[in-house]
């Protein structure tokens, strides 16, 4: 569905530039939830931005379904959510989600809109200000604004940042049944204990570089663990040791 080819950035530095993606190469197929994983500063929001046209890479490219992203056009086809969400707070719920509607290009009915309500259980907070809504209510209405224009792929950046332990459940429980109406997600998190409960195969960054693509399965086994910290914590240490 989403293939990356030698996606990379470089910034210029003293010693002929600092590479904070180096050369990714990856796919995402059509229907399953992928986890792309990394240490700060790893290149994790780097490749998001570039896969969204917010950033020109310095080589490489990608295609959707085949066809070419061009660095200037619209990316109608993907919701997106950024790792610091900040939605206009005094607008209600109503206008925000109608306002991002119009923007992809979607007018939208009453009826539409509540269904985007219920898909993330927002359908009681429609009249509510953006300001007065909890901080696990505001991902959630950022999820909400991704889905505008209907997209089929979501790309989530760190969905689940400063949510609480059940703020975080719910929002991968939103997650999952979203997930199983056909959306593919692409995401970024720190959080890997959601990781092992979301995610159909994951990928690893490393200082600008895929160390692994595969199934969460296959690296706990990589690296004979129980659980994704651990396997995680020995892929970055033998990479930066």
């Amino acid at each position: 569905m989403l293939a990356i080819e030698n996606l990379t950035k470089t910034y210029k530095g003293r010693e002929g530039g600092i590479h904070a993606l180096a050369g990714l190469n990856l796919e995402v197929e059509e229907g399953e939830i992928f986890g792309l994983l990394g240490p700060n500063g790893a290149g994790k929001t780097t490749a998001v931005k570039m896969i969204m046209g917010f950033m020109a890479p310095t080589a490489g490219g990608m295609t959707f379904q085949g066809k070419k992203l061009a660095m200037a056009e619209p990316r109608p086809q993907f919701g997106y959510l950024p790792e610091s969400f900040k939605p206009n707070p005094n607008l209600t719920v109503e206008e925000y989600l109608r306002f991002h509607n119009e923007l992809a290009g979607s007018a939208i009915d009453p009826e539409k809109l509540d269904e985007q309500l219920r898909l993330v259980g927002m359908n009681r907070f429609k009249q509510r200000r953006v300001s007065d809504l909890s901080k696990g209510m505001g991902q959630r209405l950022g999820l909400a604004q991704a889905f505008a224009g209907d997209p089929d792929f979501l790309i989530l950046d760190e969905p689940t940042s400063g949510l609480d332990p059940i703020g975080r459940s719910e929002v991968i429980d939103l997650l999952l049944s979203i997930n199983k109406k056909g959306k593919t997600i692409f995401f970024c998190s720190h959080i890997l204990s959601e990781v092992e409960r979301l995610c159909d195969r994951i990928g690893i960054l490393v200082e600008g570089n895929l160390q692994f693509v595969g199934q969460v399965r296959d690296f706990l086994n990589k690296w004979e663990v129980e659980n994704l910290d651990d396997g995680f914590r020995r892929e970055v240490k033998c990479v930066i040791s």
